[in-house]
């Protein structure tokens, strides 16, 4: 490998890391505070919100969530508009557990079915198997919790 090329791999590396780090901000207002734990409420947006055609589709929505976050400023009080910050990388580690993990699965346990036994029995398998990976996330909801943590800054 040339310098040039090593060189150019570093560069796309450290673009990368940056873009993984950087920080998801979201406006919310404070709804209870809890000892180190504040509860937000926070409007989420469907990416057609920023259309500017907008309120004449019926395909945009938007709903209100509350988000438990760390209170990192304790001037915060009740009915304050603050930041609630997360990172990309942990939305990223969602889509895998929700969204990747489980699709390769389904397609992994529909082919051995279908190979073992037909058709019914593939989508018997991954229905199975989504059914069981659900449930154990489910389980573990409090252990996989505390690698997604969102922090709270007064605006």
């Amino acid at each position: 490998m040339t310098k040039k090329n090593c060189t150019f791999v570093l560069k796309y590396y450290e673009k990368m890391i940056r873009e993984i780090t950087a920080i998801i901000h979201h406006r919310g207002v404070v709804e209870k505070i809890d000892g180190p734990k504040c509860y937000v409420r926070i409007l989420q947006h469907s990416a057609c919100s920023g259309c500017a055609a907008h309120k004449l589709c019926n395909s945009s929505e938007s709903k209100e969530k509350i988000v438990e976050a760390l209170n990192v400023d304790n001037e915060i009080r009740v009915g304050d508009t603050v930041d609630v910050e997360g990172t990309v990388s942990q939305g990223l580690r969602a889509v895998y557990l929700c969204y990747l993990i489980p699709l390769v699965l389904m397609i992994l346990f529909l082919f051995l079915g279908y190979h073992l036994g037909g058709e019914l029995t593939g989508i018997v398998f991954s229905l199975f198997i989504l059914t069981v990976y659900y449930f154990v996330l489910y389980l573990c909801r409090n252990k996989i919790g505390k690698h997604f943590s969102f922090t709270v800054h007064k605006k």
